[in-house]
């Protein structure tokens, strides 16, 4: 994945498949965008059993997809978090990161990693926005290639 794009396959797409998506309230605006073109990416493929969840922050996210992922084939998760002037951005971003693979691992199930973590705004911006490097879709996408 990268600045100009992915290439994905469409081949074998199993679209019964339950998926969740766990979506930070932090920075909100950013993470909406994120999961509304995740969504759309899914839909338009033909899913149509997507739960969505709504979390606080980042951090719990990885309780969040833990949970979810007791009963969903999938789970994407979607936060945001930008570089402040303090440690947070990094305890955050780090613990999350580690949790989400920790939990997947643990289920043997995939987790779309949309945990966008950036220097500032601009980039946040850049990263989220569904008509530039749209994130949101890629990691949707990323997930059901590993469904299956």
């Amino acid at each position: 994945m990268s600045k100009d794009g992915f290439l994905y396959s469409s081949e074998k797409i199993d679209v019964n498949k339950k998926i969740s998506i766990v979506a930070s309230k932090w920075n909100a605006d950013l993470v909406n965008e994120l999961l509304e073109s995740g969504k759309v990416h899914l839909e338009e493929l033909g899913f149509t059993n997507i739960k969505i969840v709504h979390v606080p922050g980042a951090w719990e996210l990885v309780h969040a997809a833990q949970k979810e992922l007791e009963d969903a084939d999938g789970v994407i998760a979607y936060g945001v978090v930008i570089r402040g002037e303090t440690t947070h951005y990094e305890l955050i971003s780090e613990s999350t990161s580690q949790g989400l693979m920790q939990v997947s691992v643990n289920a043997n199930k995939p987790i779309g990693f949309g945990l966008i973590a950036v220097e500032n705004l601009s980039q946040a911006q850049e990263r989220t926005n569904s008509s530039k490097l749209n994130k949101g879709r890629e990691v949707a996408q990323s997930l059901v290639e590993m469904l299956n």
